[in-house]
């Protein structure tokens, strides 16, 4: 069997929640050192994602959120929370609280003042807004999870991006005291205040692959894992409840729930434990552990170790260390 483990938030842990899964430190001392890309882990789901700047997770994520792009062009378009200061704005948080009338009253309000400028902004759910356009903008964004503090440093660039950010503009103007919004602030809950763009494509532009059996998450997590799936005509499932429930031949895609310190002892018990002992028993014929967080995204590809790296990893443990990220070397 040939694996793919991917979990979501993994880099985000804390010290004592990584040490209560010594499974971690078990897969990093078979690995080595990660693949590291800037981003969430989306970029390393998707085939030949070395060039992370032209994977195309839009139209993925709109697919595997119950949204057909059909032959646009795709941008992922999320609600965010921005705060003005004296002399810049600052991205404050993605809202990921939105119950579907707050979604769909700002939704329309934002495609009715944009479809004259060719723009159809859609929700696939309330936490998956996407925007779709006919013609290919010449734009180069950043995925909202390496936006950091004040946002100009970060917003879109290339030809076309003058006229985007005009949008963007526009975008929280409407937004502002939007009645949605008033009656958010109005229970305690924060208010949408502008629109990120990113990540754009076209499914049309995406290559083919062969057949990998694939579960995932439901929610916002595993929406390009199954946009992977429906992209090859493949089912997409949840994740099983163990490893053990997995089919026991050909490949296989596993986008599990994000890490907490609620579910580490579960990731350890069903997961992590039991996949580490079937890579030392030659069960696995390949793993690979995808995990993000922090702005980075991380590949670990670990092989099955001879009798003298068993023993190693066992008598002197390696800690799970997390790549290092920007805001480390700052």
């Amino acid at each position: 069997m040939r694996l793919t483990l991917a979990v979501p938030d993994l880099l985000t842990l804390d010290r004592d929640t990584r040490a209560a899964v010594p499974a971690l430190g078990s897969l990093a001392h078979y690995a080595g050192p990660p693949v590291v890309r800037r981003g969430a882990l989306d970029v390393l789901l998707v085939p030949d994602s070395a060039a992370a700047d032209r994977v195309a997770i839009a139209p993925l994520a709109a697919l595997g959120a119950g949204l057909d792009p059909g032959a646009s062009y795709v941008l992922r378009a999320d609600p965010v929370s921005l705060v003005a200061g004296r002399s810049d704005v600052v991205l404050a948080a993605r809202i990921d609280d939105l119950d579907a009338d707050e979604s769909g009253a700002l939704m329309a309000t934002i495609d009715a003042h944009f479809g004259r400028d060719g723009l159809a902004f859609r929700a696939a759910r309330p936490d998956a807004w996407f925007v779709l356009v006919d013609h290919t903008p010449d734009l180069s964004t950043t995925p909202l999870s390496l936006v950091r503090d004040a946002i100009y440093p970060w917003l879109p660039a290339g030809t076309d991006s003058p006229r985007w950010r005009r949008w963007l503009s526009e975008m929280q103007m409407l937004l502002h005291d939007h009645p949605a919004n008033v009656a958010r602030e109005a229970r305690g809950r924060a208010p949408v205040t502008g629109i990120w763009i990113s990540e754009g494509g076209r499914i049309g532009e995406m290559e083919q692959r062969p057949a990998t059996a694939m579960f995932a998450t439901s929610g916002a997590a595993g929406d390009v894992a199954r946009g992977l799936a429906r992209l090859h005509g493949n089912a997409v499932d949840a994740p099983p409840e163990n490893f053990a429930a997995l089919p026991a031949h050909g490949s296989a895609a596993v986008v599990l729930d994000p890490a907490s310190i609620a579910n580490a002892s579960l990731l350890q018990a069903n997961w992590l434990g039991p996949v580490v002992a079937a890579l030392e028993q030659g069960a696995l014929a390949s793993l690979s552990l995808l995990a993000d967080g922090r702005g980075v995204a991380a590949a670990w590809h670990p092989e099955r170790p001879n009798a003298l790296r068993r023993m190693m990893a066992k008598l002197a443990p390696r800690p799970f260390v997390p790549p290092l990220t920007d805001e480390d070397d700052a």
